[in-house]
């Protein structure tokens, strides 16, 4: 029995699929697979998801994240450069040289992305199948495969097969020297996805060979894989130019006869995650990670480990949660946090990020240490756009973006122009962020609860509520983990086809385990909705960089909004994240970041398994943090308070609900080695006793 809630979403043994175009594997015949992969990539290329100058990801890599031989993926290659399309440039990797020449006639610019097969399933609404961009694409590290001269095929992954530094022959394939995977990680043991590959040899650094610009120094200490993503300075490649695929099958009639019932059901629980008792995870086996030094948020010096704080110090836990409720959480003192949203910050790419900013100082113009443009740099609009298409299946103009400081910001900017629009109320989901509800309630925007249940955002009780737009977290809702499934999907654009508004913040899409990849709501009705996605959960939250893909009617006014606000973010860092999202680091971090999380996620089961009997955990197959939920009367904010005063700071599930539910926790688990997470766990589990025990007579 699985230890992870998503039941639904995980298939035992089956291949989860790849990030890279969203491609999932497991409904293919066996005999079709090389050419269902060809197809998949020559729609890719021809409706701009895999633009021109675009890069393949390594045999070995695509081949281990589909868990097919890499025979499959060489002979797609090799069909894909016999018509033309791809040629191998050795250490540059497979590159996409031209577009398929098309005889039909294709959708207007305002059809739908579309993100279904090749054989005209345009749904793309079930994860299995879909066909959108993932995050594990193709880079600078790509094996440098001469398909034009394939024949035969490669060794399966993970058998240290011809993917080495040197230029080697596989069966009539040439490897570009210096382009191989050297570390031949076989897949992790718990999550059915390989771990890190090792860094190439001859391109270590990550610098666009190219340019020429690679300089001298010592290797980047990052044991991450490789990497493969668009050259780092390709041109200005439209994307709402080429034409869109059809948007989901089937016609939307507007609003349905029945609108459901006349309120929210109440009596229908907030939500009913197909959670598992914790108690059957399986042992996971992963070796402890190492603990380098202590972490940020110990105690002060002098405290010992074991000695309880005054209880709820700050009078955190008491009563309606305020505005500054978050900055005096981070202010309190502990052991041990476990509060959620922070990425593993001990593996931010410093050195990559050094190179890139060297390397944008270098190559600035005069003009950029000047104001820049309000909508953010052309540089990283563009790097935007094709991240989201490759990734997210999104296939917008770069004129579209908007670069913001985080998705607060872009709440923020949006206010205004949603009252403007006569939107006096933003629907969210129940439970749902306490952080965004706030954000919302501060622009003046009412913010009605719609219940959560295992298929995500109850669409009738939306209906009900009377609100014109709605706020979603539909790839990872925060804080169930629940993804939205692809009927309540079909439900949610009849909505909005009915005049309704999707805010679809893609906050965790990226952070993926146990989980087939989703395509993103904005991928399939683009007129009604705004798309919110940031680089802090795939960086760092002090960045303060996001993106805003707003329909075209709000633009302008979004554009004034952030003009009077700040004039735009700096441009420096928009230039070197610009540059990371080009060379193809920012994916080869994600691949590191993702075994870490993975393993601290499996260290955070097992430890609550043993500590908390009898509790459920939700959510565990994405994101950054877990659910837990527990049996008994002890409310969630005693418990919460109770653990901060045993040294851990978490959050209630209560925060995040409007209506009741079972207590719970929410418990980050990407920031702390699997030592500090099994210490933490053990001092919630002496909280729970404590608040358990009789009262002495």
């Amino acid at each position: 029995m699985s230890g992870v809630d998503e039941g639904r979403d995980t298939v035992n043994g089956a291949a989860r699929g790849s990030d890279f175009l969203q491609l999932a594997v497991a409904d293919v015949p066996a005999g079709g697979k090389a050419e269902w992969l060809a197809g998949r990539l020559r729609a890719a290329i021809a409706d701009g998801r895999l633009p021109v100058g675009g890069r393949l990801p390594p045999t070995r890599v695509l081949a281990a994240e589909l868990r097919v031989s890499r025979g499959v993926v060489t002979e797609a290659y090799r069909r894909l450069a016999e018509d033309g399309q791809v040629t191998g440039r050795r250490r540059a990797g497979t590159v996409v040289v031209a577009a398929p020449f098309t005889n039909t006639a294709p959708p207007g610019p305002g059809a739908g992305s579309g993100v279904g097969d090749t054989g005209g399933h345009a749904d793309g609404l079930e994860a299995r199948g879909a066909d959108g961009p993932g995050e594990d694409d193709a880079g600078r590290h790509a094996d440098g495969l001469d398909v034009g001269s394939a024949g035969g095929h490669a060794d399966p992954p993970g058998t240290g097969g011809a993917d080495g530094p040197r230029a080697q022959k596989v069966k009539g394939h040439v490897e570009g020297a210096g382009a191989g995977d050297t570390d031949r990680r076989t897949v992790d043991a718990v999550g059915r996805h390989p771990g890190p590959l090792g860094t190439s040899g001859a391109d270590r650094l990550g610098h666009d060979v190219t340019r020429g610009d690679r300089p001298g120094g010592a290797a980047d200490p990052c044991p991450a894989g490789p990497i493969h993503g668009a050259p780092a300075h390709q041109g200005p490649v439209p994307i709402d130019g080429v034409p869109a695929r059809p948007g989901p099958p089937g016609p939307f009639h507007g609003a349905p006869e029945h609108r459901g019932p006349a309120g929210p059901n109440r009596g229908t629980p907030a939500y009913r995650s197909p959670a598992r008792p914790i108690n059957g995870a399986p042992e996971y086996g992963n070796p402890a990670e190492p603990f380098h030094g202590a972490p940020a948020h110990r105690s002060p010096a002098g405290a010992p480990d074991d000695t309880p704080a005054a209880p709820d110090p700050a009078g955190l836990f008491g009563g309606v949660p305020g505005s500054g409720v978050f900055d005096a959480l981070r202010a309190a003192p502990a052991v041990v946090d476990f509060t959620p949203g922070r990425p593993d910050l001990t593996v931010f790419p410093r050195a990559a990020w050094l190179r890139a900013e060297r390397a944008v100082l270098a190559e600035s113009a005069v003009d950029h240490l000047g104001y820049g443009d309000p909508r953010g740099a052309p540089r990283l609009r563009r790097a935007v756009a094709d991240w989201l298409a490759r990734m997210r299946g999104v296939r917008v103009d770069p004129e579209s973006v908007l670069i913001v400081a985080g998705t607060a910001q872009a709440l923020t900017l949006l206010h205004p122009v949603l009252r403007a629009d006569g939107v006096d109320a933003v629907a969210v989901e129940d439970p749902g962020s306490l952080g965004a509800r706030q954000h919302l309630a501060n622009g003046g925007l009412a913010t009605p609860p719609v219940p959560v249940d295992e298929d995500g955002v109850r669409v009738d009780a939306l209906w009900a509520t009377g609100a014109r737009a709605v706020l979603l977290t539909p790839a990872h809702q925060f804080p169930t983990g629940v993804v939205t499934s692809g009927e309540r999907r079909r439900e949610l654009l009849e909505w909005a086809r009915a005049g309704g508004l999707i805010l679809e913040d893609d906050y965790d899409a990226e952070h993926r385990y146990d989980r087939p990849p989703v395509p993103a709501l904005r991928a399939l009705l683009a007129d009604r909705v705004c798309y919110l996605g940031s680089a802090s959960k795939l960086l760092a939250p002090a960045l303060r960089i996001g993106w805003l893909v707003a329909p075209a009617r709000y633009r302008s006014a979004l554009v004034d909004a952030k003009r009077f606000n700040d004039l735009g973010n700096a441009v420096l860092p928009q230039l070197v994240l610009a540059r990371l999202m080009e060379s193809g680091e920012l994916e080869r971090h994600l691949r590191l970041v993702r075994g870490r999380h993975r393993r601290r996620r499996d260290a955070m089961i097992t430890a609550l398994a043993g500590q908390l009997p009898g509790a459920v955990v939700h959510g565990a197959a994405a994101g950054l943090h877990l659910t837990v939920t527990y049996p008994g009367t002890v409310p969630d904010t005693e418990f919460a308070a109770a653990a901060l005063a045993h040294g851990v700071k978490c959050h209630p599930l209560s925060w995040h609900r409007q209506s009741s539910g079972p207590p719970g926790l929410v418990l980050g688990y990407a920031s702390g080695s699997p030592g500090v997470i099994a210490d933490g766990v053990a001092r919630l589990g002496r909280a729970l006793r404590s608040l358990s025990r009789p009262a002495r007579t």
